[in-house]
């Protein structure tokens, strides 16, 4: 079938389905911007492809076969399918019914989604959303997950990955009103000799601290490893165990466990946050427009964690080099 359908010049049945119209060859030209002997051919290439004269002549004009009439519902169906299939799909938030999977942290969840689901429901009720666990090993695996957004901090990504920076953050030091440490003396020596907890998202034995912290020839011991954020806030509230977590998780939800935040005690390079998505998606107007959306509640949220004084979070607004 497809080898017969390849043989053929599809480009005649444009032409066809105008002779039935107009049944007369003039007017057919005119809307095809054709001159009469070139329809002419045309309709001899079209008798020969159908096997079947089509038309013939009258004094009123061109009369079509029945086969002729037998193919012209189903030509005209077939041409507007054609229409559709190259006419770029549209996407109206009002009346889109589509659902986007997006991957996480519970932090980002908590933090960033709020104001990005209230929008959502206000601009597309009806699209739905899918937050699935982020974790670094799914930026290899976006296209075979089907995620169609990941939020995090990323700093290098496949060629395959696009991304656009949101923000930028620095870590602080969370604990207990009354932990050792908050009653002076409190610097990186005393921060590694302390018990520590780590947010191990994807199952990893050491974190970025743990790499500064061995650039100065130091090392922590960590006591509990909890693969989730808000998870490790609570725990952490009633020992003496430090968790060194992104300064807009203490911001948000340090005093809901009743932990004091402290500056991490060290200089320490800011990381991005992000908002990355595979190549296939980039002319999706859906996507363009969940992906705009996302960008800006999220940088909204981070303006307005941004206004404490002396807060190391900040909006940035160039794209975050994922490719």
């Amino acid at each position: 079938m497809l080898e017969k359908l390849s043989a053929s010049d599809l480009n005649l049945l444009p032409v066809l389905q105008v002779l039935l119209e107009e049944k007369n060859v003039t007017r057919a030209a005119g809307r095809l911007n054709l001159s009469q002997p070139a329809i002419s051919r045309n309709l001899s290439r079209l008798r020969e492809l159908f096997n079947d004269p089509l038309f013939t002549r009258t004094p009123k004009g061109l009369a079509p076969t029945p086969r002729a009439e037998n193919l012209s519902l189903q030509l005209q169906r077939s041409l507007t399918d054609l229409s559709q299939l190259i006419k770029p799909i549209g996407f109206d938030p009002a009346t889109a019914k589509r659902q986007f999977k997006l991957a996480s942290t519970d932090y980002g969840a908590q933090v960033f989604m709020p104001s990005v689901i209230s929008r959502i429901n206000r601009e597309a009720p009806g699209v739905d959303l899918e937050i699935v666990p982020w974790h670094e090993h799914l930026i290899h695996e976006m296209d075979q997950q089907n995620i169609d957004i990941a939020s995090c901090a990323v700093t290098d990504a496949p060629a395959a990955v696009h991304g656009r920076g949101v923000g930028t953050d620095k870590f602080v030091c969370v604990m207990g009103k009354n932990h050792p440490l908050l009653q002076g003396g409190f610097n990186l020596q005393s921060y590694a000799q302390a018990p520590h907890a780590l947010i191990t998202m994807g199952g990893e034995r050491k974190g970025p601290i743990d790499y500064l912290l061995a650039e100065h020839g130091l090392s922590r011991r960590v006591a509990l490893r909890v693969p989730h954020f808000v998870a490790a806030l609570a725990l952490v509230a009633n020992t003496d165990l430090v968790l060194t977590v992104p300064y807009g998780l203490a911001r948000s939800c340090a005093a809901l466990y009743g932990l004091e935040v402290v500056p991490f005690p060290a200089g320490q390079e800011s990381f991005t946050y992000s908002i990355i998505w595979h190549e296939r998606m980039i002319r999706d107007p859906g996507h363009i427009w969940f992906r705009q959306l996302m960008y800006e509640e999220m940088t909204a949220t981070i303006e307005e964690l941004g206004k404490a004084d002396g807060c190391p979070i900040q909006c940035t607004s160039h794209d975050s080099g994922t490719g």
